[in-house]
């Protein structure tokens, strides 16, 4: 935990605070953290460490799974990452990108490019939406939790599908002194709420938990992700992310046999889809105007991926 304080970077990282069946590889003060199964290991974004130590340890880390017979895939990696596996032999596939917003100059979207953006808020607001932050690491408010939580059974109830049981579920108020959990009301009804985790590493927040009742208000949700980026900026946050919007810009690859493992790994992307339902969030997430969009990776070792990385990857993002 405290080298994911330090060199936690990328926003997926918060996640490694959850309880799953994690191991640890170390090598001198970078560690990688992982999940493993009988022929596979994989790795959950970034290994932690600083840049200068990162090829390193990834060869380390690799000789060691190829010494235990495991093949390695690396999930939602950065750019620096994925270019540093492919020095050690691994392969790489883009498989989305994810919006950044640099809170020093970002504004609220303008002109004809934030037209969605305006009518979406100012409808909320003329329905009446109303937004309200709770911080419960501060002072635990049990009515106002259970507020949210009556709201994420509702969304829950209107998926029709599982939702996942792992550390990728829906958890507004877990490790809540790192959480900012804003909740959107209609005539003091709850419709909506936002929960966002603490990136030490960056100064940052992770948009984490986003749903809302099938019955909020139009506009209720973007008012909510709106005021809380604005309230994240007046308190002096640097930045702030959104979910990876997958399949995003995968037509630029780092890895010229990208297209071969892409028709390996395609399986994977399509169900994750299917369950999470991101193919337009690309689109909703470009409406809020982000700094950059953020390229994130899968890597192999072999690279040509044995199906048992494949099968315990594609058993991490679906569990």
């Amino acid at each position: 935990l405290a080298q994911l304080d330090l060199f936690g970077t990328v926003p997926l990282s918060s996640l490694l605070r959850y309880d799953a069946p994690w191991r640890t590889f170390s090598l001198g003060d970078g560690v990688i953290c992982y999940l493993e199964s009988p022929r596979a290991a994989t790795v959950w974004t970034d290994p932690l460490c600083e840049e200068s130590e990162l090829s390193a340890l990834l060869a380390a880390f690799g000789r060691a799974m190829r010494a235990e017979h495991r093949s390695v895939c690396l999930l939602v990696i950065s750019e620096r990452t994925a270019r540093a596996a492919l020095a050690n032999g691994y392969s790489a596939l883009k498989i989305g990108e994810e919006p950044w917003f640099d809170l020093a100059d970002w504004r609220t979207p303008r002109g004809n490019r934030g037209k969605k953006y305006r009518w979406a808020v100012n409808h909320g607001r003329r329905m009446g939406v109303e937004i309200e932050e709770y911080r419960p690491g501060e002072a635990r408010d049990i009515d106002f939790e259970n507020e949210v939580l009556d709201v994420l059974e509702r969304w829950r109830a209107h998926l029709k599908r599982p939702e996942s049981n792992s550390f990728l579920g829906a958890a507004p108020f877990k490790q809540p002194a790192l959480k900012r959990v804003f909740l959107a009301r209609r005539a003091g009804i709850a419709e909506a709420a936002l929960a966002c985790s603490y990136l030490p590493a960056l100064n940052g927040w992770y948009l984490e938990d986003s749903f809302r009742a099938p019955d909020a208000a139009n506009g209720a949700t973007e008012l909510l992700i709106s005021t809380a980026l604005m309230r994240l900026q007046a308190d002096g946050a640097a930045g702030a992310a959104f979910a990876l919007a997958p399949m995003r810009g995968v037509d630029e690859q780092l890895d010229p046999r990208a297209r071969l493992v892409g028709r390996m790994v395609a399986q994977a992307i399509r169900r994750v889809d299917h369950r999470y339902g991101f193919g337009a969030m690309a689109r909703y997430e470009a409406r809020f105007e982000p700094s950059e969009w953020q390229p994130c990776y899968l890597a192999f070792l072999p690279a040509l991926p044995r199906p048992s990385a494949i099968r315990a990857a594609l058993r991490t993002l679906s569990v």
